[in-house]
């Protein structure tokens, strides 16, 4: 009987489950498609997240003994899901809880066992945290794209989507994210006129835009990061900057030093916001400490060790990404 520690980092677009005994070995690990429930259904979610942790035990081997099923995971709770969960891990050797942690929670512990710190992330959403001994005390945004995830990748390519049909209708300056746009949704640049009188351009946009989820809008924030030097493009970034920037001032304590973690696929384009995190941070007397957020797998994993009353410091946290790194390139050869 093989005695694990199940962490599974959970995001919109991807879920990463790993296995690792009580010394952050790790034993297993799987990867599927997204599984936040604030943007997949509740039983694709669960089904993403099972496939995933299913793949990492059939790494392990087993018989399996897991102590804790943690999820650090983006959007809302639901029952559902959570009893499809339950239900699939007990049958995988869950002895012990099921718990559920926010996926931010995972950032601070993926590159430092600082207990304090803040998180500052900007991927499919966004938003801010304030973390003091390991728990999250304060957050601005975060709230999901319906309501808030300002400056995130959903909302540049929400954006982007609403000036290339500005653009096309003629409403609106023209902008290099309309052929960029264009191409990826394989629509032609023409002159021709659709039935409703509108440019048969806009009316074939229009139609693929509806046919998407919403939070699949976000495929176009990496289009307006390719297209930085674009006036409407280079608009949009510097308003995620200071979005992100205006979270960072709401969560930020001033007798409280840092690090300061930045995260998420668009964090690392927005290059002013460190620049003007550290300005904050100057001001309020502290040595800038800014860093970018490490595998959020890794983080996932400490918390799960941290749930079992295991102590991570910087040594161990750096053996539990050694290990991760060296069984994904074993699988990889």
């Amino acid at each position: 009987m093989i005695t694990a520690l199940l962490a599974i980092d959970v995001g919109g677009s991807t879920s990463r489950a790993t296995l690792v005994d009580m010394a952050g070995n790790c034993l297993g690990q799987g990867r599927n498609r997204g599984g936040n429930p604030g943007s997949n259904p509740p039983a694709e979610a669960a089904a993403a997240i099972i496939a995933a942790a299913q793949a990492a035990a059939a790494a392990a081997g087993g018989p399996l003994d897991i102590k804790v099923a943690l999820l650090a995971i983006a959007g809302p709770r639901n029952a559902e899901m959570q009893r499809r969960l339950d239900e699939a891990f007990r049958a995988m050797g869950l002895s012990g809880p099921l718990v559920f942690d926010g996926d931010t929670n995972a950032m601070l512990p993926s590159v430092t066992a600082a207990l304090d710190g803040y998180c500052i992330f900007a991927g499919t959403g966004s938003g801010a945290v304030r973390v003091r001994i390991g728990e999250i005390e304060a957050v601005a945004d975060a709230a999901g794209y319906l309501v808030g995830d300002l400056g995130s990748g959903y909302w540049l390519g929400h954006h982007a989507a609403i000036a290339v049909t500005a653009a096309l209708e003629g409403r609106g300056p023209k902008t290099a994210l309309t052929r960029a746009v264009l191409d990826t949704l394989g629509i032609p640049i023409t002159d021709d006129r659709a039935f409703d009188g509108r440019p048969a351009p806009l009316r074939l946009f229009i139609d693929a835009i509806y046919k998407m989820r919403p939070i699949e809008l976000a495929k176009f924030a990496p289009l307006v990061i390719a297209n930085r030097e674009d006036p409407i493009a280079a608009a949009l970034l510097a308003q995620s900057e200071r979005y992100l920037l205006d979270d960072f001032r709401l969560i930020f304590d001033p007798a409280m030093r840092g690090p300061v973690v930045l995260g998420g696929s668009v964090a690392a384009h927005l290059t002013g916001l460190p620049t003007a995190i550290a300005e904050v941070l100057s001001a309020a007397g502290h040595e800038p400490d800014i860093r970018l957020t490490g595998d959020p797998s890794v983080g996932a994993a400490v918390l799960a060790l941290r749930h079992q009353g295991v102590t991570v410091d910087d040594a161990m946290l750096k053996h539990i990404a050694a290990s991760m790194a060296a069984r994904a390139t074993k699988v990889s050869a």
